[in-house]
């Protein structure tokens, strides 16, 4: 049984599952799948890309940055849309947006209109994502609830994971613009599965917003990111011995007191207010707390690998775009296939004793990661160990959230879900910008792509953040066990 089931029975009273709760999360399911996996896929295609376009690397590096960042503006106004409008309203405007995207990326002339497109499938799937962990959270069988939230996990998991290889085909194969036609049809079976299968179980509220809360919150989160972005400029700049970092370092140390004072403020106010953008209350549960910020460790890690593995097989191991593409398979494949199982084990044995044994297995494949993978090594080896680090990460990452939602009152969930889901994919934008900073200063006045010391530096960077990300695992494990003693 899940952990809080007894005292957290509120819709569902039996154990039978509901065709229709199937269907609808199938249908929220595709939008969220699709929406995440282009946050990934274009990063095995940033040589074309590039080239197209006439961009650099930190210009096209917003296609994996600016996504993450609509997502986590969107997704917390999920808690308030929740109480506000029928789901089926909300889930049509999700569509809406995701099919408007993939029709823009399809017809794109040049970089802004690439963007553009990025941008409103963003904002899709920022609305789809909490919609679909909402209608699991208030409308599965308590005892179910580990299995299903894997299923929602696995979503959020595997797509970023399968990114990269369906990048790498798209470019061996076809033009990449045919990837976002493709996904049409997906998006359309999507559309008709639910509006004929989500169920309104919950009574609507009177519920308003006050627009400076959205105001404070975007603006923060903006300069924030901003700042993460300037910082990594500064700090390749200064490597490189460019006299213009010492302004970039001021923008960015700017932009960060700005983005500070600016979530201050929203967070005063949204204590303060009758109706709150999201009920900041849930924070005060201490295994919330270390659960989420396990999550969102763990999603840092795996958008990191989806970043760098890519680029560093194609412009450090010399691997081609397919090959770039499909090293992670193997990995996002278990995912798929572990998420629900770990669920289900939630379900039967409760956290503390399947947890413990996950974690261990995702450090490991990083602490491997970190220590085998540099100069001289080759792509097999790194799909070695990603796949090690697939089979923790897909036994706890789901979890981890299942288990941090549990102790929330059933009136607050939606805003835990907000919560979860905003950060994650905030943390999916801080991890581009500390990915490409170990790259960018590792390959800094090292000549040309393709040059033999370029490829050396592109390794020895690629290391360096492995590194980072073994130690973002060990730090999520360590927040996990302290959220399992605070429940003790």
């Amino acid at each position: 049984m899940s952990p809080g089931s007894r005292n957290d029975r509120l819709v569902n009273s039996d154990d039978r599952i509901q065709p229709t709760l199937v269907l609808s999360i199938v249908a929220m399911g595709i939008m969220a799948f699709i929406g995440i996996l282009t946050e990934t896929l274009t990063n095995v295609l940033f040589p074309e890309l590039m080239a197209e376009f006439h961009v650099d690397t930190s210009t096209i590096q917003w296609l994996t940055t600016g996504y993450p960042l609509m997502v986590s503006l969107v997704t917390p106004l999920s808690s308030y849309l929740k109480r506000k409008y029928p789901l089926k309203n909300i889930f049509l405007t999700a569509i809406l947006l995701c099919i408007a995207g993939c029709l823009i990326a399809a017809c794109t002339l040049n970089f802004p209109m690439l963007m553009v497109a990025r941008l409103l499938q963003g904002a899709g799937t920022g609305i789809a994502l909490p919609l679909m962990f909402n209608i699991i959270l208030e409308q599965s069988p308590r005892t179910r609830m580990g299995m299903f939230m894997g299923i929602g996990g696995m979503i959020v998991a595997v797509a970023p994971a399968l990114g990269p290889t369906v990048g790498g085909l798209v470019g061996t194969f076809m033009p990449w613009r045919w990837i976002f036609a493709i996904m049409l049809p997906f998006l359309l079976v999507s559309l008709l599965l639910g509006l004929k299968n989500i169920r309104q179980m919950a009574p609507f509220e009177d519920a308003h917003i006050n627009p400076l809360h959205v105001l404070l919150f975007a603006a923060g989160f903006v300069s924030f990111v901003f700042a993460l972005d300037r910082g990594g400029a500064a700090i390749t700049a200064i490597s490189a011995g460019d006299q213009g970092a010492a302004g970039a370092c001021a923008i960015a140390v700017v932009l960060l007191c700005g983005a500070v004072v600016l979530l201050a403020l929203f967070v005063v106010l949204s204590r303060r207010a009758f109706s709150p953008l999201v009920r900041l209350g849930v924070l005060h549960s201490v295994k919330f707390r270390w659960h989420l910020l396990a999550y969102v460790l763990l999603q840092f890690v795996t958008i990191g690998y989806g970043y760098m593995i890519p680029n560093a097989s194609r412009l450090g191991f010399g691997a081609s775009v397919l090959a770039a593409g499909t090293i992670v398979l193997p990995g996002a494949l278990l995912g798929a296939i572990m998420g629900p199982v770990a669920g289900s084990l939630l379900d039967k044995f409760g956290p503390v004793r399947p947890m413990p044994v996950a974690m261990a297995a995702a450090l490991l494949g990083t602490v491997l990661m970190a220590m085998l993978i540099g100069p001289g090594s080759n792509v097999i080896m790194i799909g070695v160990c990603y796949f090690v680090y697939m089979v923790g990460f897909s036994m706890c990452f789901a979890n981890t959230m299942t288990c941090g939602i549990a102790p929330v009152h059933p009136e607050f969930k939606a805003d835990g879900n907000a919560l979860f889901n905003t950060f994650q994919q905030l943390s999916g934008a801080v991890d581009t910008t500390v990915m490409s900073v170990c790259r960018g200063i590792a390959q800094s006045g090292h000549g040309q792509v393709g040059s033999a010391s370029f490829v050396a530096a592109t390794q020895r960077g690629a290391h360096w953040g492995f590194i980072v990300l073994a130690l973002a695992v060990a730090g999520a494990c360590l927040a996990n066990f302290r959220a399992f003693a605070a429940k003790r």
